[in-house]
């Protein structure tokens, strides 16, 4: 899976650092793409995150309180601007039917229907997550059961599956006849002569 992190610079860029690292920690950094953290110097940023956006499998749209009024200098909203690039991802997005995951922020609202620019106006048909910021892990559990997210164990920082972790301990593998040996994590372990329950001793 494939997750690409949308949000307004000026709105929740710290909440979305917050969902970039968890989300890293379960499906790793190569498979989340936060334009901060992403796109190396030099690149031109247009094309990747236009590009990351339709191959990406969901998209999580991180909405502040200030995100649908965000003005530009010239007055107007921003999200109204076919040029701004909450719109054109988002947009990017919906045309290629990538999931969206709208997450509010705070007091932040789904804007309705009419409040947004006609392009976007199926962004409120997605079911959102709610994210109180002194207590996000909750949201963070909501996003890994909707998007059935696998544990931190199961996945190395690059996403990688783990190789499953080898029992250690136990009572294993009892052989030979004259001496019995346990199989551990680190190898056959030696603990004695096998007692001879007959005659009462070893």
């Amino acid at each position: 899976m494939r997750i690409f992190v949308n949000y307004r610079t000026r709105d929740e860029a710290g909440a979305a650092q917050l969902v970039y690292r968890h989300l890293s920690e379960r499906i790793g950094k190569r498979n989340v793409f936060l334009d901060a953290q992403s796109i190396e110097p030099g690149t031109l940023f247009d094309d990747e995150l236009l590009k990351n956006v339709w191959r990406s499998d969901v998209m999580v749209s991180i909405i502040g309180e200030r995100w649908l009024d965000f003005r530009q200098p010239a007055g107007g909203r921003a999200i109204d601007d076919p040029r701004d690039w909450i719109h054109k991802e988002i947009l990017e997005a919906l045309t290629h039917r990538v999931r969206v995951v709208p997450l509010l922020v705070g007091a932040a609202r789904l804007p309705g229907k009419d409040d947004l620019p006609p392009p976007l106006r199926d962004l409120v048909r997605h079911q959102y997550v709610a994210m109180d910021p002194r207590m996000p892990e909750a949201a963070f559990a909501r996003l890994d059961e909707v998007l059935d997210l696998p544990s931190p164990a199961q996945h190395g920082d690059e996403g990688e599956p783990r190789a499953r972790a080898r029992q250690s301990g136990g009572i294993g593998v009892a052989k030979g006849h004259d001496n019995i040996n346990v199989t551990d994590a680190r190898g056959p372990v030696h603990i004695g002569d096998r007692i001879d329950r007959r005659k009462g001793k070893r």
